[in-house]
């Protein structure tokens, strides 16, 4: 009866991983009942047993980044005198972030078999949120035409979604031929879930990034049968793109249509460089220093008739228009930035909003160069956690989280927000675990050879 009792929790802590891509911050009740109690209730019962190497190559990133945030926001915060602090960054931001850390790391140790029940839990784990994301679809719950569920943004289904769908693809050459099959399909229904539920661009681009590099990796002898082939790849995709077409027209939602402007960014990339637009808010005045989120609203609302103004698509011009003032303000102080809090002044009192929707040029506005590499290190820690397992393997956890992550916070800054920084600090405790394992199980028949 344990043992079942047990079994159960670890299976659904895989499964609450997964639907947080609809719950978003409504899984933590659920996240603590499969997540939190086994620590605790387990933990005399459970297997540590990682290399210390191991445990480095997870904690020094993390511990660097998360330091240098802090330090950054007690000592450095970027406020003029007398400036009410904004909402974002704050100390509970960070706080939860090392609390999710930790219950990755601990609670994936606890569940044996990790690797395997990941396999078999997380496909069908899937299967049934796309089902969730098509019933809020269908059923016109959803914010125009773009489907968020319980989360705040669309962009969250679609980048967890994603993600794990291209995790996967782990020991791809091992995979039964119906596994091989099902994971294929899950490759169609992100494309589906990005493109023809939430209409996310930018998770589009790095989902086509990454196809794009496993399809150049299968050229190499190295990677030979060890990923799916680029047919194999193209097809999935092509379904996915081919799935939109229905649901454009049962719905008259054309989330698809909206792809071919994100490359508007590339045609336009000199206003990025460009002076910084004139018109909007400027930075000092009371209602500024005051801005609450009714203003908030406001602010984003003028800021976005004045691109529409100049562009058919204003969130790609509020884009290039913040990278614009942002790339100003790096200049001015290239190497440590100008404060944690400092895009309250340099954004939110122009544009409203709390980020420059660039996770790079966030880091270099608040930390300057320093806090780059510290990002940087951090969104690298899968590519440190797949030392020791095949090249393949490896590929495959850092394209699927790096890569993807990666790329798409050219658009957005997602680890300065709370549900994307909590769940890629989860995500990241979780896979030191899933390669732990991975390693393990591996180890012997490495040895013989």
């Amino acid at each position: 009866m344990f043992s079942k009792v047990r079994a159960v929790l670890d299976d659904g802590f895989i499964v609450g991983l997964v639907f947080a891509l609809f719950l978003a911050g409504k899984i933590v009740p659920y996240l603590v009942v499969v997540g939190v109690v086994p620590i605790v209730i387990f933990w005399n019962k459970s297997d540590y047993a990682s290399s210390r190497s191991a445990i480095l190559r997870f904690a020094l990133p993390a511990a660097g980044y998360f330091a240098f945030c802090l330090l950054l926001l007690v000592f450095y915060p970027g406020l003029q005198a007398g400036e009410k602090p904004p909402r974002n960054p704050d100390l509970e931001l960070y706080a939860i972030a090392i609390a999710m850390l930790a219950i990755g790391f601990l609670r994936g140790q606890q569940i044996k078999n990790l690797y395997g029940r990941f396999h078999v839990v997380a496909p069908w784990s899937l299967v049934a949120a796309f089902a969730v994301l098509s019933g809020y679809m269908f059923l016109g719950i959803r914010d125009s035409c773009r489907v968020r569920a319980e989360a705040a943004w669309p962009f969250i289904p679609a980048v967890i979604f994603t993600t794990l769908a291209f995790l996967l693809l782990l020991d791809w050459e091992d995979s039964s031929r119906r596994a091989r099959f099902l994971r294929l399909a899950l490759i169609s229904l992100s494309i589906v879930v990005v493109l023809g539920y939430t209409g996310s661009r930018g998770v589009a681009v790095a989902q086509f990034g990454v196809l794009a590099t496993f399809m150049l990796l299968r050229l190499s002898r190295k990677f030979l049968a060890a990923l799916p082939t680029a047919n194999e790849l193209l097809a999935s995709a092509a379904v996915g793109m081919l799935l939109c077409l229905p649901v454009q027209a049962a719905t008259g939602c054309n989330n698809f249509g909206r792809l071919p402007a994100v490359f508007d960014i590339f045609g336009n990339a000199y206003a990025i460089d460009a002076e910084a637009p004139t018109d909007g808010a400027k930075p000092g005045t009371a209602v500024q220093i005051e801005t609450n989120e009714g203003q908030g609203v406001a602010l984003r609302a003028e800021a976005e008739r004045a691109a529409a103004q100049r562009s058919g698509d204003p969130s790609i011009t509020l884009r290039l228009d913040m990278w614009a003032v942002s790339i100003k303000a790096i200049r001015e102080a290239p190497f440590f930035g100008h404060g944690a809090l400092s895009l309250r002044s340099i954004i939110q009192d122009r544009f409203g909003f709390e980020h420059n929707h660039n996770q790079y040029l966030s880091w270099l506005v608040t930390g300057g160069i320093v806090f780059l590499c510290f990002g940087l290190l951090f969104l690298f820690t899968p590519y440190l956690l797949s030392y020791g397992l095949p090249p393949a393997n490896r590929a495959v956890l850092t394209l699927s989280v790096t890569g993807l992550w990666g790329i798409a916070m050219v658009f957005d800054s997602f680890l300065s927000l709370d549900f994307y920084l909590h769940y890629f600090s989860l995500l990241l405790g979780f896979l030191f675990a899933l390669t732990s394992d991975m390693v393990r199980a591996k180890r012997p028949q490495n040895e013989c050879n």
